[in-house]
C-alpha cells in the first residue's frame, strides 16, 4: 500500500488557522490514495500551522489513516558548523524557541527544515501556509529547500 508523505510548513501565527485542517482534509480525502503522513516542524503556538495540523490529525485525522511525523527544532543545540557567538538571547515570553536555555541557536530551524526535506521516505509534495504581510523566513526557506529537492510546493493563503 502506498503511503503519501506531505511536508507541511507555515507561519507561527496564522490569522486564519482553519485553512490548515481544511487543506489537509481535502488532500487526504480527495487527492491522496492510501495512508497519509503529514511531516511538520512541530512549531508550538495555538495558531501555528504545525500545531493546528497536529491538533486536527490527533482529533479527527487519525480515524481516517492520517498520521503525523513531527520534527521539532532543537533550539538549545548547536553543531560544530555553528560560528562562535552566534546564539541569540530569548526575549521574555518567547514560546517560539522552546528549550531549557535562556538563549538559542538561530540555525536550529533551518537545520530542522533541511532534515524534514531530506528524510526518507521523501515527501511527495509540500503544502506551505505563509502568513500574508509577514516575512515568513522559516516557511520560505523550507519552501526553497523543497523546490531544490524536486518537491512540488503548493502555497496556501487565506
Amino acid at each position: 500500500m502506498k503511503i503519501t508523505v506531505i511536508l507541511l510548513a507555515g507561519a507561527r501565527y496564522l490569522t486564519e488557522p482553519g485553512i490548515v485542517p481544511g487543506t489537509l482534509a481535502d488532500i487526504a480525502f480527495n487527492i491522496a490514495e492510501g495512508p497519509v503522513v503529514i511531516r511538520h516542524g512541530a512549531c508550538p503556538g495555538e495558531n501555528s500551522a504545525d500545531q493546528t495540523a497536529s491538533d486536527w490529525i490527533n482529533s479527527i485525522g487519525n480515524r481516517y489513516g492520517i498520521t503525523e511525523d513531527p520534527m521539532p527544532a532543537y533550539w538549545d543545540n548547536c553543531t560544530t558548523s555553528c560560528p562562535p557567538g552566534h546564539r541569540r538571547r530569548k526575549k521574555p515570553g518567547d514560546t517560539a524557541h522552546p528549550g531549557l536555555l535562556d538563549d538559542y541557536c538561530p540555525a536550529a530551524g533551518p537545520r530542522r527544515n533541511g532534515a524534514m526535506v531530506a528524510k526518507l521516505p521523501h515527501p511527495e509534495w509540500m503544502v506551505a501556509f505563509p502568513e500574508p504581510g509577514q516575512p515568513n523566513y522559516g516557511t520560505r526557506g523550507c519552501m526553497r529547500l523543497a523546490k531544490q529537492a524536486g518537491i512540488k510546493v503548493y502555497e496556501i493563503t487565506a
